[in-house]
């Protein structure tokens, strides 16, 4: 069985890319590679090199860093908006153009991009996978595609974008900005009815799929990790915020952590220290200012070595949609944590057991200072996270669903795979 496998997100140094958009990537591709020839499309930057030498290197990276056999393609996304608007559309021409102009269109609508496809659909795969929304284009765009599709939405865009719009200042053109959320929406939905199964993250964004926009084979595929040995509780009142801040989220949220959260924390325990890690911290609007106690590690390699560094991890998203890795790791190490309602959306995990969630930055504060008041609850809390993580966020039982909800689809007749010898392992 030969699966065709279309992203454009593309691990262009694999070793740093570890945040939780690669993380969800591996994981279905190392599920994929359990029962099927895996053939990549890689949509990358117009930097990136991708001749067939790059193409081959990306392939030994690949087998020696994430485990997988593949053979890679490589093609450039388009920096332009070059997609082909549709002749009739309801609203008039400039709302049309307002409509359309997202990278989630654009980024892969160009000939280049489609070609790229079609050359890989001249090779007769047996299914293809999309990997987010932002690669769907190429198969809605193509009349040629018979195969059965899977689409890993992971995350609902259009909510993300319209938080992300509630964070922003405004400006005379935010209305219209709220129809890149709707044409988000539509191209969801179109996406969605074109494929066999679609993943998301969580129970609660599958619910909201099947209601609010109608879709059907939604399945709820968590985000997991490998559960790693746990660590001790740092006596130290140590705290850690991590993520990559070229995500927007990610990087609003540490600077509200920084500047509204952390000088409450500091009023209380002056020796409190803050770690903000993770890669390009220079996008963080703090990061040029001076904040006693907060240090910016950037990228950092050995996640064991900064856990047994921590007592409290932060997790004060106010934006974007899915679910958040980072917390899922928090306590796969037994650390209690503070999140947001937005952060800890769509886990499973009980507010007052296995974390604790605050909205506002006074909450948020006295929760954080509270553990590191009380090391009983402190460690109570990291226990029972960590309980939970293992029972429903460990990445081997994710792999085995993954592989088995594939199988399961196929197996109903859309695609032959009854003489592969793994079908019943």
């Amino acid at each position: 069985m030969k699966i065709l496998f279309v992203t454009s997100t593309c691990p262009e140094n694999i070793q740093v890319c570890t945040h939780g958009i690669f993380q969800r990537m591996r994981m279905f591709l190392e599920a994929l590679s359990m029962f099927a020839d895996l053939e990549i499309l890689f949509y990358a930057s117009q930097s990136t090199d991708i001749s067939p030498e790059a193409a081959g290197r990306m392939e030994r990276a690949l087998a020696e860093h994430w485990g997988c056999t593949a053979s890679v393609n490589l093609a450039h996304r388009s920096p332009h908006y070059t997609v082909d608007l549709p002749s009739r559309f309801p609203f008039g021409d400039y709302i049309r153009e307002w409509w359309f102009l997202h990278p989630f269109f654009y980024w892969l609508s160009g000939p280049e991009q489609l070609l790229a496809f079609d050359r890989c659909l001249e090779r007769k795969p047996d299914a293809i996978f999309v990997h987010r929304l932002n690669s769907f284009y190429p198969v809605l765009a193509n009349r040629k595609v018979e195969q059965p599709v899977f689409f890993d939405l992971d995350d609902i865009e259009h909510k993300s974008f319209a938080r992300g719009l509630m964070q922003a200042p405004s400006r005379r053109s935010k209305p219209l900005q709220y129809l890149k959320a709707l044409s988000l929406m539509w191209l969801e939905r179109r996406a969605a009815a074109r494929s066999q199964r679609t993943f998301v993250c969580s129970e609660t964004d599958r619910k909201y799929l099947t209601t609010r926009l109608r879709a059907s084979g939604v399945i709820a595929i968590p985000n997991a990790i490998e559960i790693p040995v746990g660590v001790e509780l740092q006596p130290a009142a140590t705290f850690l915020f991590i993520g990559t801040y070229l995500y927007q989220p990610n990087a609003q949220a540490a600077d509200h952590l920084v500047c509204d959260i952390w000088p409450l924390i500091r009023d209380r325990i002056p020796a409190a220290k803050l770690i903000i890690a993770g890669a390009h911290p220079e996008k963080i609007r703090s990061f040029h200012g001076r904040h006693a106690g907060v240090e910016f590690r950037g990228f950092v390699d050995d996640l064991d070595a900064l856990y047994r560094e921590v007592r409290v991890v932060c997790c004060p998203i106010r934006a974007g949609s899915g679910t958040r890795i980072k917390i899922i790791e928090a306590a796969a190490y037994g650390k209690a944590v503070v999140s947001t309602s937005i952060g800890a959306e769509g886990l499973d995990f009980l507010d007052g057991r296995e974390l604790l969630i605050r909205d506002d930055p006074d909450g948020f504060a006295r929760a954080c200072i509270d553990l590191v008041a009380d090391s009983s609850h402190c460690n109570q809390i990291g226990r029972a996270a960590r309980e939970k993580c293992s029972a429903l966020y460990g990445k081997c039982n994710t792999i085995r669903r993954i592989k088995h909800e594939i199988l399961d689809t196929c197996l109903l007749g859309m695609i032959p795979v009854a003489a592969n010898p793994i079908i019943n392992s």
